[in-house]
């Protein structure tokens, strides 16, 4: 039965309010009523009845007295939104390792933990130790299954989020495809609790716009790139995903068709195999008989890393610069197709690459606008991030908490505004 419109009209406008006042305390530290009131143009009965309702469900607390007003007068009691009213669990599922944290409703890490993986370890060990790793952060956190909004699995490859299929991962072949991940992963849970399965990368732009380098921006591209490729697409404010789920999947761009260069996707002349870390360290190995003295082969022409390629580069070694012009060629193509594409303010570079310094950094910038639309100065910041391994995680989380209080479940007097 359709709810009339006169019943309808006041229950959601009820939501509405109670959704506003909550988003201002959620953004804001000790606030008054006074001031959500002319913030969010409620009268001040109105933001008080929403202010004991959060209070009453434990999602807003007291938080003292303010200040008079420059007439005098009582101090205004303050409140604040309570970040302990529930967790999240995010994990971000790396090619070497299970990384795990409990965040409290401000993207806070409280506890993290760390699983090691073998090269394409098996599925059923990830299951395992994701499982484990829950279990143990909540023993940290002493909290129980009734204080989890949800459970945020980032992993690489393509992901179908509202499914919770995991297509394809390229560095877990032994996985298959069509891989039902959250469905097994939920038969194992010895508790229940939603979980949602997206791709790494999606998750990392959402952090950046959070919480990095993209604060201020609406159109956001997040590249991380390493021994692979992909990336998450931010457009006026909303994630991409695509109707296949493969919005981000620029690493599969072919920029070099004539190339032999394998990539994992079994194509060609893709945009990650020709950035990659494997192809730039063995291009260095390559040119060993002709640069044997370069300050990368210090340490033996088998210990070579790429930190130590970007290093050389900074100081001025000939051979390194050389292999680093080689990798901001093809960097410049891809991120030139990016541009054209998505026409983002800014391009954000996570992973390794963040460790390249100054002459990578520089060299790309102006080689982006000599690729392309020449005559057109593309207004494009570049940027490293600043986030370490926590991006992915950080990134999961929010957009569980971030979902969840857009549906407005807690707005309601429905009951308790947990799950």
């Amino acid at each position: 039965m359709k709810e009339s419109a006169m019943t309808g009209k006041p229950r959601i406008l009820k939501e509405n309010n109670r959704r506003l006042v909550l988003d201002l305390l959620r953004k804001s530290d000790a606030i008054s009523v006074s001031e959500i009131s002319a913030k969010v143009d409620l009268s001040k009965t109105t933001v008080m009845k929403i202010i004991d309702y959060l209070v009453r469900t434990g999602v807003a607390l007291p938080a003292g007295k303010g200040h008079s007003t420059e007439v005098g007068g009582k101090k205004p009691t303050m409140f604040r939104f309570n970040e302990r009213a529930g967790y999240v669990i995010a994990v971000h599922i790396f090619t070497d390792e299970i990384y795990s944290v409990i965040m409290d409703l401000h993207t806070t890490i409280l506890f993290d933990c760390s699983s090691p993986l073998k090269e394409d370890e098996s599925l059923a060990v990830v299951l395992a130790a994701i499982v484990s790793s829950c279990q143990k952060l909540m023993r940290k956190a002493g909290i129980d299954a009734h204080s989890l909004l949800g459970i945020g699995i980032g992993t690489h490859g393509i992901t179908n989020n509202k499914d919770g299929i995991l297509y394809v991962s390229p560095h877990f072949p032994s996985w298959g495809t069509n891989i039902r991940f959250r469905d097994l992963l939920e038969e194992q849970l010895p508790f229940a609790v939603p979980i949602t399965l997206e791709n790494n990368c999606r998750m990392q732009a959402i952090a950046e716009k959070i919480r990095g380098v993209a604060t201020d921006k609406r159109n956001i591209v997040a590249v991380e790139a390493g021994t692979g490729l992909g990336s998450g697409i931010i457009v006026q404010d909303e994630i991409k995903w695509g109707v296949h789920y493969l919005s981000g999947e620029i690493g599969h761009m072919v920029i070099n068709p004539k190339t032999e260069e394998r990539c994992a996707c079994g194509g060609r002349g893709c945009f990650e195999v020709m950035v990659s870390t494997k192809r730039l360290l063995r291009l260095a190995e390559e040119s060993y008989q002709e640069h044997p003295d370069s300050v990368i082969f210090q340490g033996g022409q088998k210990n070579m890393t790429a930190e130590g390629i970007f290093d050389a580069a900074n100081a001025g070694d000939t051979l390194a610069r050389a292999l680093m012009d080689d990798i901001i060629s093809w960097f410049a193509i891809g991120f030139s197709n990016v541009i054209v594409m998505y026409d983002p303010e800014i391009i954000i570079i996570q992973g390794i690459y963040t460790r390249a310094g100054d002459y990578f950094l520089e060299n790309l910038r102006e080689k982006v606008n000599e690729v392309s639309l020449v005559r057109i100065k593309k207004d494009v910041q570049i940027e490293y991030s600043r986030f370490g391994k926590e991006r992915g995680v950080i990134g999961s989380a929010a957009h569980i908490i971030s979902e969840y209080f857009q549906e407005g479940a807690f707005c309601t007097d429905k009951g308790s505004w947990k799950r």
